[in-house]
C-alpha cells in the first residue's frame, strides 16, 4: 500500500535561517513521503533567498505579501497536494519519527486527528518539560464539546496546531481555515473548527516528538498575551463553538475562564 503524502506547512517571517533547522529535521526523518510547503510571509531580511537555496525537491518555497501567520497557513493549505496536513513553526524542532508516528496513528479506524506529545524547551535556561503524554480518552457517549472542554482543563492539549496531523479532505470540504482577523489563539480556533467538522476519533502518540522552543518570544507576542480583551475574545469564540451549553459544560467553561484569568495575571504581572 502506497504511503500517503504529507504536506507540512511552515510559515516564515524573518526566520529563514532558523527554519533551515526544522526543515532539515523533517527531511532527515523516518518518513519520506513529504511535501514541505514553506511560506515566506513578506520577510524583510534574506530569509527568502536562504530558503531558495534548499535543493531537496520535496521543499516548495512560496513568497507572499506580509499578512500574518494565519494568512501564511491558509496560503499553504491552498498549495497543499498531500492527503494529510501538518503545521509546524519555523523556530521549533521535531524528532525523526514525528511524521511517521503521526501517519501510523491516522491509520486507526475512523481516526480524523492524530497528535503527539510535546517537549517544551526553554532556550534561555535549557529547562525541559514534556506534556500530553497520557491517553486522556473520550468517555463513551461523551459529547465532543464536553470532551474538548475537559481536555483544555486537563492539560490544554487541544490548544496548539503544531503537534497534530489533519486530513486534507476534511479541511477542504468543510472550508476549515485560520481566522485571519485573529492575532491570538487563532490556532486553537482552527483545531476546534476542524474537530467539529471531522467528529471522528482522536489518536494520541504518547511521546514528546514535537520540540516547542520558547523563552525568546518577541515583544509583540508578549503584548498580545498581556491584553485581557484578547483572552476574552478567545473565550467568546470557545463559548460560541460549544453552542448552548448543558450544566456540565457551563461548569467546565467557568473553570476555563478562571484558569485563563490566572494565566493572564501571570503574564501581565508575573
Amino acid at each position: 500500500m502506497a504511503k500517503p503524502l504529507v504536506s507540512v506547512i511552515i510559515p516564515v517571517r524573518n526566520t529563514g535561517k532558523v527554519a533551515i533547522g526544522i526543515i532539515d529535521n523533517l527531511l532527515r526523518g523516518t518518513y519520506s513521503e513529504l511535501e514541505i510547503i514553506v511560506v515566506d510571509d513578506g520577510s524583510t531580511d534574506d530569509s527568502l533567498a536562504t530558503l531558495k537555496q534548499i535543493k531537496d525537491k520535496r521543499v516548495k518555497v512560496f513568497n507572499k505579501t506580509n499578512g500574518g501567520v494565519s494568512t501564511a497557513r491558509n496560503y499553504g493549505i491552498k498549495k497543499a497536494t498531500g492527503t494529510l496536513i501538518a503545521f509546524v513553526d519555523s523556530d521549533d524542532g521535531v524528532e525523526k519519527t514525528f511524521i511517521e508516528k503521526l501517519v501510523s496513528a491516522m491509520n486507526a479506524p475512523e481516526t480524523t486527528l492524530a497528535a503527539t506529545g510535546v517537549c517544551h524547551k526553554k532556550l534561555s535556561t535549557g529547562l525541559v518539560r514534556n506534556v500530553y503524554l497520557d491517553e486522556f480518552s473520550r468517555k463513551p457517549n461523551e459529547k465532543l464539546e464536553t470532551y474538548v472542554l475537559r481536555s483544555l482543563i486537563h492539560d490544554g492539549r487541544m490548544y496548539p496546531v503544531f503537534n497534530k496531523l489533519f486530513r486534507t479532505d476534511i479541511i477542504n470540504k468543510n472550508k476549515v481555515a485560520f481566522d485571519e482577523t485573529l492575532k491570538f489563539a487563532e490556532d486553537t480556533k482552527f483545531v476546534l473548527d476542524y474537530l467539529r467538522a471531522a467528529n471522528g476519533n482522536i489518536q494520541f502518540v504518547l511521546e514528546p516528538l514535537y520540540i516547542y522552543n520558547y523563552g525568546t518570544e518577541t515583544s509583540s507576542v508578549k503584548n498580545l498575551e498581556g491584553v485581557w480583551k484578547n483572552w476574552q475574545r478567545a473565550f467568546k469564540n470557545l463559548k460560541a463553538w460549544v453552542g448552548k451549553p448543558d450544566m456540565t459544560q457551563k461548569k467546565l467553561l467557568h473553570k476555563i475562564h478562571l484558569k485563563w484569568r490566572l494565566s493572564w495575571i501571570k503574564v501581565k504581572y508575573g
